[in-house]
């Protein structure tokens, strides 16, 4: 109808934040970890100007990979604060994810140059193959076959 306003999507926000809480809270240790080895995603998020969002797919990925095989080890080694410290304060641990975010950022911005410079090759391969078919279809037919037309002579 018309005259009918769309509910505002603040009270479907509003519902996901009340089911997100309490469920952050009962699995803190992993809900820290998530929310501070993610941060490169949430980067990549808000730069994106791509109404696609893509290169938070791409980072996020590969950064989501990166934080879970901690989440993991955190999950053997009990799911206590105390082994969510020692992932912290771990270096290697920051490496891997924010590495593997690097990663994502790498393949964003390299893998578009790459496959266009790889495009522009092959077009450039067909266009020096069609100029040699040419030149040999020159050579068999004559010179009237490469289809420009030196003088028009009166009739």
């Amino acid at each position: 109808m018309p005259g009918r306003k769309r509910k505002s999507s603040s009270s479907g926000m509003v519902t996901v934040l009340l089911i997100l809480m309490p469920v952050g809270l009962i699995f803190l240790p992993t809900t820290v970890l998530l929310a501070v080895g993610m941060l490169p995603t949430v980067v990549a998020y808000v730069v994106d100007r791509d109404p696609d969002k893509t290169a938070p797919m791409t980072v996020g990925g590969l950064n989501f990979a990166g934080v879970f095989a901690f989440a993991v080890s955190l999950w053997q080694a009990g799911h206590t604060m105390a082994a969510l410290s020692r992932i912290l304060t771990d270096p290697f641990a920051w490496l891997v994810m924010y590495g593997a975010a690097g990663l994502g950022w790498t393949l964003y911005y390299g893998i578009p140059p790459a496959v266009a410079g790889w495009i522009i090759l092959r077009a450039e391969s067909k266009i020096a193959q069609r100029i040699e078919e040419q030149r040999e279809l020159i050579d068999l037919w004559g010179t009237e076959v490469n289809g420009i037309v030196e003088d028009v002579k009166d009739a």
